[in-house]
């Protein structure tokens, strides 16, 4: 089946309940995976769960991550090699977001003067509410993080829940141009719908705007900009894709793209976090504690 046939298909049986939205596509040319090769091990008992990565602007060669639903309101500050940070107080192994509560915690993000939790887990589309946790990054060796502002939305294009759909699942997150995007995870199929959350200036409601829909060729589970601000890095299960944003506008899709299909290990085959180690390499993890690393150079143009 023709690429635009197919992805015809996909947009015109999502679902009922899906808020119609321009969708753009890319074509993966014919290349093997990347075999994917553990460079490093998270503690698992500190991480049970690397739900997300994120580079520290505060704390150069510092990695944010943090647990999903079930796990304690903690983020926590590794380095590339999978240790913790050493501090003047000791071992530097989780921050506590007091009083915050870890519903399902998948993706965090930040820029120069905050950081993000995004409490945006919804596995079977059923939660009517979500959360946004906005604070300073935290400085080197805090304990806790107690001066948090919490945001709380919903998906506006959800009108039952469970949605049988299950299209309204998100695990990516970005902050770029001063605002707040979110890529949902779809379940029953390739696509990803690209939402902006504005945060009030007053109050606790923000508002979810969809802006368009992409087929990523697979569960988006994370995002990631670049050091620069140019590119953004878009993570699936078996898919890494990197965006050229645009310099006008919000069509984070329309421009040039590289893509690599990817090949971790079967038993650490969720990947769910992803940062830029640097302006020419991404940094890689799984739920199951593996780090990897990919060079841009692996990655091949999308037409």
């Amino acid at each position: 089946m023709k690429l635009w046939v197919y992805s015809l298909f996909l947009v015109t049986t999502a679902g009922l309940w899906s808020q119609e939205v321009a969708l753009r596509t890319k074509e993966v040319p014919e290349m093997d995976p990347l075999v994917l090769k553990p460079q490093a091990k998270i503690d698992l008992k500190v991480i049970p769960e690397c739900s997300a990565l994120w580079a520290s602007l505060k704390h150069p060669g510092i990695f944010w991550t943090l647990s999903d639903s079930g796990n304690p309101p903690h983020i926590v500050p590794i380095k590339a090699d999978g240790t913790f940070p050493v501090t003047p107080a000791g071992l530097w192994n989780h921050v506590v977001l007091k009083g915050a509560v870890n519903h399902d915690w998948e993706a965090l993000t930040g820029d120069a003067t905050r950081m993000m939790v995004c409490d945006v887990g919804n596995n079977v589309s059923r939660r009517k509410e979500l959360q946004i946790y906005v604070f300073p990054e935290p400085e080197l060796g805090a304990a806790e993080v107690t001066n948090f502002k919490k945001y709380t939305f919903s998906w506006p294009d959800q009108k039952v829940f469970p949605d049988p759909d299950l299209a309204h699942d998100c695990e990516a997150a970005f902050i770029w141009q001063q605002k707040l995007y979110l890529l949902t995870k779809h379940r029953r199929d390739t696509l990803t719908d690209f939402w902006r959350i504005d945060l009030p200036v007053q109050g606790d409601k923000a508002v979810a705007t969809k802006l368009y829909r992409f087929d990523a060729h697979g569960m988006v589970t994370d995002a990631a900009l670049s050091p620069d601000g140019k590119k953004l890095a878009v993570l699936t299960y078996r898919m890494l894709w990197v965006l050229t944003l645009p310099t006008q506008g919000e069509d984070i899709f329309a421009g040039p793209a590289w893509v690599a299909p990817l090949a971790p290990p079967l038993t650490s085959w969720q990947l769910e976090g992803c940062a830029w180690l640097n302006s020419q390499k991404l940094l890689l993890g799984s739920e199951q504690g593996d780090l990897y690393q990919v060079p841009l150079s692996d990655l091949r143009e999308a037409k």
